[in-house]
């Protein structure tokens, strides 16, 4: 059995499945049982695979890349066309991954729409991408998701730009959902460290926060920074003294010789790398009755 044969002898070789493995001389074309590479595993041309109805397929990307590899997949097409051939964007995703990288394509395809002078070009290549979609799904029993759905009957620009819009008030309220979730966790973890349950709580949109170690009697940052309370409070007087001279930048002060003062102003103060909120501070403040 040779392995090392021609270009076209490797594609026919895997098309057919007549043996395990074969390449060419320069090893830029070769094949392990069911795949099938381009100048090694970063690019994959194409695969055999097989449906749960026990049908068979080849799947083969439509991937760009060097001239070289792109003759590479027609050759591996022309090998392969005795059977049933399915086209993906790129070979090697999942299901869920080539259902929204061909949405993806379509998006691309109609955003065309906006300035084209033959709009049935983009609307031909819509239903290319489209076509390729029912034909895989078709293959695996899938269903096709409803965005490619809509996605692939685009004929006009007032279609692609509903979908733009429907999409984007999706993207919002995912926004929203998740930014209450994170919220949600966020919250919990704060309380978790006030509690001094943790050492270490990650900032959210920006800002540190402050709590008080009566053992130790040191006032404690969320980046782990501990201040001695008769400094602290010595601190809090300066940075009630700055708001109320209308605040400063670059404050021409350290604090205990190691964090600059960067800027102090009604609603925040910055340290070194903290960023406090007055609201922060003056509940802290509070808290402790300084």
């Amino acid at each position: 059995m040779k392995r090392v044969v021609d270009k076209h002898t490797v594609a026919h070789l895997w098309a057919n499945r007549s043996q395990s493995d074969a390449r060419t001389a320069s090893g830029n074309f070769y094949f392990e049982n069911d795949r099938i590479w381009s100048y090694g595993s970063h690019f994959l041309i194409g695969y055999h695979t097989q449906n749960d109805r026990g049908q068979h397929a080849v799947i083969i990307t439509r991937e760009k890349n060097s001239n070289t590899t792109n003759g590479q997949v027609n050759i591996v097409l022309s090998a392969s066309n005795h059977l049933t051939q399915l086209r993906v964007p790129v070979a090697g995703m999942d299901h869920e991954q080539v259902f929204e990288k061909w949405y993806e394509e379509i998006k691309v395809i109609a955003g065309n729409l906006q300035t084209a002078r033959k709009p049935e070009k983009y609307v031909s290549q819509i239903r290319g991408v489209f076509s390729d979609a029912e034909k895989y799904a078709e293959f695996y029993g899938l269903a096709v998701p409803e965005n490619l759905i809509e996605a692939g009957a685009i004929q006009n620009l007032d279609q692609y730009s509903a979908i733009v819009q429907k999409e984007a008030a999706f993207r919002k309220v995912e926004e929203e959902k998740r930014y209450k979730r994170d919220f949600k966790i966020h919250q919990a973890q704060l309380k978790d460290w006030r509690a001094f349950k943790t050492t270490y709580v990650k900032t959210r949109i920006g800002f540190d926060y402050l709590r008080f170690d009566s053992k130790s009697k040191r006032v404690q940052t969320s980046q782990r920074v501990e201040i001695p309370e008769a400094i602290a409070k010595r601190f809090y007087g300066f940075v009630i003294e700055a708001i109320n001279n209308g605040g400063c930048t670059e404050c021409n002060m350290t604090l205990m010789d190691k964090y600059r003062v960067e800027e102090i102003n009604k609603d925040f103060i910055r340290v070194g790398c903290h960023k406090i909120s007055l609201k922060e501070i003056k509940t802290f403040v509070k808290k402790q009755n300084w």
